[in-house]
């Protein structure tokens, strides 16, 4: 790695030093576990244990002390009690989409507590009830036949709701209804000591801020969420434009200008890709509404090829869940069952910045420079830029764990070298990872250069080991009231993983 004076080795190495623990007493740990009888998961049961050991990122090949696949609060509240007594860390797993392998721990010999079948969905009157282990297409599905309801997430089907929304949950209805904690009300956890708690603004209120933007998998187990969903409306546009990588320069120009003056009701990103740039998404309202939404940035870039849509909301949420094994207005695809699946590589690498005003000329010419480069082994590698502001900044840097209510845009820089029927073991792709270390040095350089902050900033969603300073990166000013909440919630530690919140 290239980044600063400390090599990655380094950085993991004081990473795991500051979460290090005593020595684990798994005697213990699989005497106090034995009531949850086959919910237990060793690796003496090699062909369960290897099944359900992965994360959805296969690179990742951690090995838990045990597996506990929960079905119950009470499950829940077991194992952690169980792995506190052991001194064995907690690993609380929705999706397992972490972009470092944490929902498997992040490190050998934690107790992953799957939520996958606590997964209810149910909606009285404007609120949803939901648990903790579904999956944003199952979960779009569920709120869609629960009265035409939806929630402002993620795109990505098999996203599991807990990390999502504990890390700030950004999506394309962000611009017009915030993230995804901006509509929490309230969360239902166990903590260190296995007590079920509520969290809302008047029950642990402290817990209610710390949640919301730095709560995966650092104070407890959330295993229930109470959330005010959103009524789309009655017909949407979804679009997808494509322009070849040539024209980078005035598209991006143009789309950055964008986001001052866009309607809330326009919820947009742009892919950035050696094949082109794409800049797909929503627009609230019929084809004609988008279409004079969009006129003054069609008046400066150059003529795209072009798909535009309208339809039900939820028929845009299927079109960009890229759900393999389906078809167009096939709705059920999004619960991911049968023949359906997420199109997503299961081996990739991501990174991110967070920036508060509009790009310079010299951050756009570097989004040409490397999108033109696919490196060797690489079956897909792109910069997503989210244009962010709008309801998301409505809310105060100081409300939430969530600081970064100024962001003008988010970077997500990806690459992938494998497709979705990807089998564990496979070797990292060198190049690849060469390609994100030296084209995210560039960036940061430039990013100083600029001075668009004090430090660079980064999504905690998307969390990257090696970004440096990832405290102030992630939580900025939060830090230290997080770090007070962690020590008074778990002095123990028992939620500990490389990048989890620190006791002091």
């Amino acid at each position: 790695m290239h980044l600063h004076t400390l090599s990655a080795a380094v950085l993991l190495a004081i990473s795991t030093l500051a979460v290090a623990a005593p020595a684990a007493d798994l005697k213990k740990l699989n005497g106090c576990l034995k009531p949850l009888g086959s919910k237990v998961i060793t690796s003496n049961n090699k062909s369960q244990y290897e099944k359900e050991r992965y994360a959805f990122d296969l690179r990742y090949t951690f090995k838990p002390q045990v597996i506990v696949m929960a079905k119950s609060n009470a499950d829940v509240q077991t194992a952690v009690k169980c792995a506190k007594a052991a001194q064995v860390p907690v690993a609380p797993r929705s999706g397992g989409h972490s972009f470092e392998g944490y929902s498997i721990g992040g490190q050998d010999g934690s107790l992953v507590l799957d939520l996958t079948a606590m997964n209810t969905v149910k909606v009285q009157g404007d609120k949803a009830k939901v648990g903790a282990g579904i999956r944003l297409g199952k979960l779009y599905l569920d709120l869609y036949k629960q009265g035409g309801w939806t929630i402002n997430a993620g795109t990505c089907p098999s996203v599991g709701i807990g990390g999502h929304a504990l890390g700030g949950g950004f999506g394309l209805l962000a611009r017009k209804h915030g993230l995804l904690i901006d509509r929490i009300v309230e969360m239902e956890m166990v903590n260190a000591d296995g007590q079920l708690l509520k969290v809302s603004a008047t029950q642990n209120p402290d817990l209610f801020f710390a949640l919301r933007g730095a709560g995966s998998g650092s104070f407890g187990v959330v295993i229930s969420f109470t959330i005010k969903p959103v009524k789309p409306a009655a017909k949407v546009t979804s679009f997808s434009y494509e322009w070849d990588l040539k024209h980078h320069a005035q598209v991006l120009k143009a789309y950055i200008d964008l986001q001052a003056k866009a309607s809330r009701d326009l919820g947009v990103e742009m892919n950035v890709g050696h094949s082109g740039l794409e800049l797909y998404g929503i627009f609230q309202g019929t084809k004609s509404q988008q279409k004079t939404a969009l006129a003054s940035f069609f008046k400066v870039v150059p003529k795209p090829k072009e798909d535009v849509r309208e339809h039900r909301h939820v028929d845009a949420q299927l079109r960009f869940a890229f759900v393999e094994g389906g078809k167009e207005g096939d709705i059920e695809g999004l619960a991911l069952t049968g023949k359906h699946r997420a199109g997503d590589s299961r081996y990739t690498k991501g990174k991110s910045l967070i920036y508060p005003t509009a790009l310079k000329p010299s951050t756009i010419a570097l989004l040409g420079k490397w999108a033109a480069v696919k490196p060797k082994g690489a079956t897909s590698n792109y910069i997503i830029v989210d244009l962010w502001g709008g309801a998301v900044s409505d809310h105060a840097a100081t409300e939430t764990s969530f600081v970064h209510r100024n962001a003008h845009s988010v970077f997500e820089f990806v690459v992938e070298w494998s497709g979705s029927n990807a089998k564990p073991g496979k070797a990292d792709c060198k190049p690849c990872l060469k390609w994100m270390d030296d084209m995210f040095k560039e960036f940061l350089d430039d990013y100083k250069k600029n001075n668009y902050d004090s430090v660079a900033r980064g999504y905690q969603n998307y969390i990257d080991r090696a970004m440096p300073n990832w405290t102030e990166a992630y939580y900025g000013q939060a830090m230290p009231r997080l770090k007070q909440i962690k020590s008074a919630v778990d002095p123990a530690n028992v939620f500990r993983f490389p990048q989890s919140i620190p006791l002091k």
